[in-house]
């Protein structure tokens, strides 16, 4: 951060994005809450399968466990965290070039990067919940 950014943003603060933990719902058709759970299942499968090939771990037992594990961990930080960033405070020509005067661009491009860090996660875990709601009513 040089000084130029902290004293555009002492003169002018730009807007930035946020994070928070808060479970928004959306509504999903009923009819195709099976499909999304079907696909859901083969992208946990696919993904299953390339950890374990990779590494010729099919007899380890500790290296399928840590991989669910971290997968498990993506999957639950994936369906608790809603990223929000600011799209209209990404730099001069957006996402490209750096706004010397302002550092709140670079925290926005550092939320639009996790947000698509997170996006399939988020996919996957909220279909496993929807299916899993769908069912109870059922």
């Amino acid at each position: 951060m040089s000084i130029f950014e902290i004293m555009g943003e002492l003169i002018n603060p730009g807007s930035m994005g946020k994070m928070d933990f808060k479970y928004n719902d959306q509504n999903i058709h009923q009819k195709f809450i099976p499909t999304r759970f079907a696909i859901s299942m083969m992208i946990i499968g696919i993904v299953e399968y390339l950890f374990i090939s990779q590494s010729n771990s099919y007899n380890n037992f500790g290296y399928i466990m840590k991989a669910n594990a971290f997968l498990f961990i993506y999957l639950l930080i994936s369906f608790k965290i809603n990223i929000k960033p600011d799209y209209k405070n990404l730099g001069w020509i957006p996402f490209l070039i750096n706004n010397p005067f302002k550092f709140s661009d670079n925290i926005n491009r550092i939320l639009v990067i996790l947000n698509i860090f997170f996006m399939p996660g988020k996919y996957v875990s909220k279909n496993i919940v929807e299916f899993y709601k769908h069912l109870k009513i059922k």
